[in-house]
């Protein structure tokens, strides 16, 4: 199977479904997407986990917080290598992708009491609103910021 999709193996000679795999896999907003998926998965289980266990000894935003932190640890070596391969400074590069992760951050920590303090949305589906709504905003910082050429 690994030979069907070793770059010597002449494009015309690959299935259908192995051409369209590869053409997919080759698109940075595919990528991005993928690695977004990882990215909400990580943080939702992390917010959702600590908030079930510490909501009566802990604000939602202080995990809001540390989620982000969590987040940003985990996702930035796939967004560095899979999505953008970034061949730049390892640190400022994570720092400069940190700032966009504190956008998101103000982003949810404005949000979220909005969504849940006055629109009464239990904070782990508002949480999950926010979740859809960053990405289509992050994506065009980081393609034209934290990533660039």
């Amino acid at each position: 199977m690994t030979k069907i999709l070793d770059p010597a193996v002449p494009p015309a000679t690959r299935s259908w479904p192995v051409r369209t795999a590869v053409t997919l896999c080759q698109d940075r907003r595919v990528r991005y997407l993928a690695v977004g998926g990882v990215s909400a998965v990580s943080y939702y289980g992390f917010f959702a986990g600590a908030y079930l266990l510490t909501r009566d000894h802990v604000h939602y935003l202080i995990l809001t917080i540390i989620a982000n932190l969590v987040c940003a640890v985990v996702t930035y070596p796939l967004q560095r290598q899979f999505v953008f391969q970034s061949t730049g400074p390892v640190i400022s590069g994570f720092l400069r992708f940190y700032v966009i992760c504190l956008w998101a951050l103000g982003f949810t920590m404005f949000g979220l009491p909005l969504l849940v303090e006055v629109c009464h949305v239990p904070v782990l589906i508002a949480q999950l609103i926010l979740i859809v709504a960053a990405p289509l905003i992050n994506y065009q910082l980081s393609k034209l910021w934290a990533f660039r050429r």
